[in-house]
């Protein structure tokens, strides 16, 4: 078995668990499908999610060379649903802990983008 570092997806078998789990789903329609209305909050948000969570190299269960778009349209998306006035916030009246919880997604997106938090422990791949 290859392993090339210490986070649960840093090794071959479970590069080829990954890929057998997700066999089947087509996640770049899924995402593109949420990003598709820049008002479908909780879908956008849901979508950058799995982003933030499976958007390793050995766990994305879609093509490679779509995730880096996905990752800046949902960081786009996130973005105006946090600036002044929007709708998003009217809908949640401002509350901050949401706004944070937002700020807090777009900052794992731009991580994700930036290749920063490839792995959880610190190590460099």
């Amino acid at each position: 078995m290859g392993a090339w570092g210490s986070a649960p997806w840093h090794n071959d078998g479970a590069a080829d668990w990954f890929a057998e789990v997700f066999e089947g789903i087509d996640i770049d329609a899924h995402i593109s499908s949420a990003f598709e209305h820049d008002d479908d909050y909780d879908r956008i948000r849901a979508a950058g999610y799995l982003l933030a969570v499976l958007g390793h190299s050995t766990v994305w269960p879609g093509d490679l060379e779509r995730l880096d778009d996905h990752l800046e349209r949902g960081i786009e998306l996130m973005t105006e649903m946090v600036e002044e006035d929007s709708e998003f916030l009217e809908l949640w009246e401002d509350e901050p802990e949401v706004v944070d919880a937002v700020r807090a997604e777009i900052a794992a997106l731009e991580a994700r983008l930036d290749g920063e938090d490839d792995d959880e422990d610190g190590d460099d791949e």
